[in-house]
C-alpha cells in the first residue's frame, strides 16, 4: 500500500516542480532575451532484488516512478524593431558576453546603452566585452556607431567618409548551460563563427504565455490527482490499521 504511495508522491513532486518552472517562465515574459525552462519526464521500474535495485528511488516498490529533467530552450525569441544603434539581437544558439566585478555571464538581452564612462551596459550595468575579455568603451560620441554583421563595431564619420574600428564582440555558443537569473546565463564557451548580428533590434523572450498558461493548469490538474491518490492510499492505510486494531483486541 505505500509503495503506491510513494509512486503517486513523486509524481505529485514532479508536478509541484513543474508549475514551478511554468511560473518562472510566465514571469519573465517580458524580459528581453530570456530563455524558457522546460521539463521532462521519464518512467523507469522500481525494482527489488535485482542488480538495478541501487538505481531505484525506492528499493522495496514495484511499479513504475517518474523522475523530471530541467532544460533551457535556446529556441530564438522575435525580433522587436527600436531604432536604437545599441539595441543588438543574435541569430542561432549564441550569446554576447558580459561581465561585472569580474565574473563573465552570458546574454541574448541587446538593449544595450553607454555608462557615464563610456562603457557598452547591459540596463544591469553588466559590460559588454570584446573578442579578448575587455570592456568595450566606446569614448567618440561624435560618430555613427555601426555594427556589423559579425559583431564588429565602428564609428562612422559621415563628413570625413571614414570609419574607426572600436572592438569585436565576443559572441559564443554554450556549453552545460545554466540559468543565473533573469537574461544571464552561465555556462562553457563553445567558439562559434555561425552567427549573425542585427543592428536596432532586440529579441524578445521565447515564451509563448498561452502554451505556458495550458500547461500551468494540465500540471495542476494532475498534481490534484496524484495528491488525491495519496489521500486515497492514506485513508485504505488507516482502515487497515484499525481493522488490524479490532482484530486483535
Amino acid at each position: 500500500m505505500y509503495k503506491g504511495m510513494y509512486i503517486a508522491a513523486s509524481g505529485a513532486l514532479q508536478r509541484s516542480q513543474e508549475m514551478d518552472t511554468i511560473a518562472n517562465n510566465l514571469a519573465n515574459v517580458n524580459t528581453n532575451g530570456f530563455k524558457r525552462n522546460k521539463q521532462s519526464a521519464r518512467f523507469y521500474p522500481v525494482l527489488e532484488g535485482t542488480a538495478r535495485q541501487s538505481s531505484a528511488l525506492y528499493p522495496n516498490a514495484r511499479g513504475m516512478t517518474s523522475a523530471g529533467t530541467f532544460a533551457i530552450d535556446t529556441a530564438q525569441g522575435a525580433y522587436q524593431f527600436t531604432g536604437n544603434p545599441l539595441d543588438l539581437a543574435l541569430s542561432g544558439d549564441t550569446f554576447f558576453a558580459v561581465e561585472k566585478n569580474g565574473t563573465t555571464f552570458y546574454t541574448r538581452s541587446g538593449n544595450f546603452t553607454l555608462d557615464r564612462e563610456g562603457f557598452v551596459s547591459t540596463q544591469d550595468g553588466y559590460k559588454l566585452v570584446d573578442r579578448g575579455n575587455q570592456p568595450i568603451v566606446i569614448d567618440n560620441t561624435e560618430g555613427a556607431v555601426s555594427v556589423s554583421g559579425d559583431g564588429i563595431i565602428y564609428l562612422l564619420n559621415v563628413q570625413q567618409k571614414s570609419n574607426t574600428l572600436v572592438a569585436e564582440i565576443k559572441i559564443t555558443k554554450l556549453a552545460d548551460i545554466q540559468h543565473a537569473g533573469g537574461s544571464l546565463y552561465t555556462g562553457t564557451e563553445v567558439e562559434t563563427t555561425d552567427f549573425d548580428v542585427s543592428q536596432g533590434v532586440v529579441e524578445r523572450s521565447n515564451v509563448s504565455p498561452v502554451s505556458e498558461t495550458i500547461a500551468m493548469i494540465n500540471a495542476q490538474r494532475q498534481f490534484e490527482m496524484a495528491q488525491k491518490v495519496v489521500q486515497n492510499f492514506d485513508e485504505l492505510a488507516q482502515k487497515a490499521l484499525s481493522a488490524l486494531a479490532s482484530v486483535t483486541a
